[in-house]
């Protein structure tokens, strides 16, 4: 009689299969959230679409970005690309591990054998691909209802953009969630920094706050996000700005620094719920 072999599972295997769970769990847990999807997911979109209407006449009308030529439409298509990689991978990315952070979640996963490169991929691979379905929104109402015009020899440049913006922004996230002392300061704090980097890397509209204040603008990560995209949507000009690659780089290798100095799977302090219930004797202090 013979007798089947099982083969022995490897640790490749079981990496793969913890990692894909994780995964699920991040899925399952972020597209269920009502909060997640209307700060995230429709924030951009709103955003997009009212802004984006209410230049909608002005869509064809070409803008001078310097050495650039863009339409008022793709203009405004990457201000909201902008804003949109901001929010999923500098605000939610920050906002997201603080919570997890205090809520002990990362503190139960250290515990046990799975690796820590399966709790922040899944983390971070959930975060792409929100960043995708955003991007894809976004891209289908720019390009069928608010004049957004792509052009097919700068698209690599646009998805190298990307690329670029979301390996050096989701470090900047993480440095970030360290800030917060508990979860709930981690929304405030976070969405006070977030809100006015977009804003002010002109996402929506140019501002000029005198020569000074520019030049101070420009160095912050929001100003060469923002350039990159532009110049992969501009009609004429250069279509990759070096400058502001270099300049991301930097922001990039900064937060990844910082994240991996300081990085804490738990808060300073134990969240409620998750610390001891002080007797009855210590309540009373005898």
């Amino acid at each position: 009689m013979s007798t089947a072999t099982v083969a022995p599972t490897t640790n490749e295997g079981t990496f793969v299969r913890s990692f894909l769970l994780h995964v699920e769990i991040e899925f399952k847990d972020f597209w269920r959230s009502i909060i997640s999807l209307a700060f995230i997911v429709l924030l951009p979109v709103m955003f997009y679409v009212g802004f984006g209407f209410a230049y909608r006449d002005q869509s064809a009308v070409v803008l001078d970005l310097g050495s650039n030529q863009i339409t008022q439409g793709n203009y405004s298509y990457a201000g909201v690309l902008t804003f949109a990689l901001l929010s999923v991978c500098f605000a939610n990315v920050a906002i997201g591990l603080a919570i997890r952070r205090h809520h002990g979640l990362f503190k139960r996963f250290r515990t046990t054998p799975v690796s820590p490169l399966v709790v922040m991929g899944a983390f971070l691979a959930n975060a792409i691909v929100t960043l995708v379905v955003v991007f894809v929104t976004l891209t289908l109402i720019g390009t069928l209802g608010l004049g957004v015009d792509l052009i097919v020899d700068r698209l690599p440049m646009l998805l190298g953009a990307t690329a670029i913006g979301f390996l050096c922004i989701a470090p900047l996230g993480t440095a970030l969630s360290l800030v917060p002392p508990n979860a709930d300061s981690a929304v405030p704090i976070v969405n006070g920094i977030f809100f006015p980097l977009a804003f002010l890397s002109g996402a929506f509209f140019a501002l000029s706050l005198g020569e000074t204040a520019d030049g101070i603008l420009a160095l912050l990560p929001g100003k060469p996000l923002m350039a990159l995209f532009t110049g992969a949507l501009s009609q004429s000009g250069p279509s990759w700005d070096t400058g502001a690659m270099l300049l991301l780089l930097a922001w990039g290798v900064a937060g990844t620094f910082l994240s991996l100095k300081f990085f804490k799977w738990a808060s300073e302090k134990e969240p409620r719920g998750f610390t001891q219930r002080k007797s009855a004797k210590d309540e009373t202090g005898e």
